[in-house]
């Protein structure tokens, strides 16, 4: 298991938004967004462009969200 580091909001937005994940935004609610992406799971989160998210929580979006094996993920952030 590795740590993952936290990243800002901005540069996770367009992780999940770029190849190979290409979700999109379907909803922005407030500073709330949910994103789709065809044969993966919605992902909501609080979005606030220069806040850092936890690398616990990018764990979550990429492997559990978005079925990633935890090697695809480490490559994609890194």
């Amino acid at each position: 298991m590795r740590k993952f580091p936290s990243i800002k909001a901005n540069r996770l937005l367009r992780i999940l938004t770029s190849e190979p994940l290409n979700y999109r935004i379907i909803r922005n609610k407030g500073s709330h967004m949910t994103l789709t992406s065809i044969g993966r799971e919605k992902i909501t989160y609080a979005f606030h462009p220069n806040v850092e998210v936890s690398g616990r929580q990018v764990k979550k979006y990429l492997i559990s969200a978005a079925r990633l094996s935890e090697e695809e993920a480490w490559k994609l952030i890194h």
